[in-house]
């Protein structure tokens, strides 16, 4: 088993959190950065280090600056996290710690999403909530997921903010359900399917009669039972995983069928609440099986069990899963 118990950083990973305190402050001196880029060429592990501590700083950021539009002040109380003497003790303790105090907002955000607080229905991380509808259609929300709902006379629409839903449409002839997303729509023909949203595209998957797409771009198509598709600006892309197996989270499981590492690491993240990040290397390994949403450390277990990964635990709050190679 590759999968290791939480422990503290090592000295150099630690090294490369005061250096990223220090760069950070807003107060380095030139000649702080001339023995910065003296110890990165010193030793091949310091390179190492650096990239994993930095590159940890890479998805929260993004989030935070979605998160300021929503919730001003978020980065200002990141910058002084960042720089207060107090936390630079307890920054060099954890990598955990680093995204606490780092990134302000952050660690509420792995709770609940901040650009979701403002939705009509959202879950929280590790949450799956059904909900029966005005008008007779059962929507089940998969965990951190949002959606807004505009229901009038003469449609019922359903706005996917993020993640994935799965919906049982009531029969209303005059009003068509549809669920829209920044990458298209998807139109219920008398069904039930699921809608997943991602950074790029949109994803279907139809497990009862059929569904009719309409692309951002224009493109449009109609998907029976039992298909699913990829959609957003480059169109419209069958794919050749059935619903059912998209569609399962909804029953607690994730089933992959040679489906990369990287994608089933986005499909457990809305279920931990700690930051779970994956290596490049590691992220293009084909992976089969079936694994517990519910228990997101299991899973990765298994997967350290039949992939050649190492999972490194650094506190409660920082999951790295990196290619056993990275580590050789």
């Amino acid at each position: 088993m590759n999968a290791s118990a939480s422990r503290p950083l090592d000295p150099v990973a630690e090294r490369a959190i005061d250096w990223l305190v220090r760069l950070g402050s807003g107060n380095a001196t030139a000649g702080d950065r001339t023995a910065f880029d003296a110890w990165l060429a010193a030793d091949p592990r310091h390179q190492h280090a650096w990239r994993t501590i930095s590159g940890l700083l890479d998805q929260p950021i993004a989030a935070l600056k979605e998160a300021e539009t929503r919730l001003p002040g978020q980065r200002r109380a990141a910058r002084l996290a960042l720089t207060a003497p107090e936390r630079r003790k307890a920054l060099r303790n954890s990598a955990a710690a680093l995204l606490l105090l780092g990134l302000g907002g952050y660690a509420l955000d792995r709770q609940q999403s901040l650009t979701a607080l403002t939705a009509d229905l959202r879950t929280t991380t590790g949450e799956r909530r059904e909900v029966r509808l005005a008008d007779g259609s059962t929507l089940v929300l998969n965990a951190r997921s949002a959606v807004d709902i505009e229901f009038s006379a003469q449609t019922r629409l359903l706005r996917l903010r993020e993640g994935e839903i799965l919906i049982h449409t009531a029969p209303d002839p005059a009003r068509p359900l549809i669920v829209h997303t920044a990458h298209g729509q998807a139109r219920a023909l008398g069904t039930r399917f699921a809608v997943r949203r991602q950074d790029g595209h949109s994803e279907l998957a139809v497990l009862e009669h059929r569904v009719q797409l309409t692309a951002v771009n224009g493109a449009q198509r109609t998907f029976d039972a039992g298909m699913s598709a990829r959609f957003g600006p480059a169109g419209i892309e069958p794919l050749s995983d059935p619903a059912a197996a998209r569609a399962a989270w909804a029953d607690g499981q994730l089933d992959v069928r040679d489906r990369p590492l990287g994608e089933v690491i986005d499909a457990l993240r809305p279920y931990k609440r700690g930051y779970l990040r994956v290596s490049p290397q590691a992220a293009g390994l084909r992976v089969f099986g079936v694994f517990p949403l519910d228990d997101p450390d299991a899973a990765l277990l298994s997967l350290a069990e039949t992939q050649p990964i190492a999972i490194r635990r650094y506190g409660p709050l920082l999951t790295l899963v990196e290619h056993r190679s990275e580590n050789e």
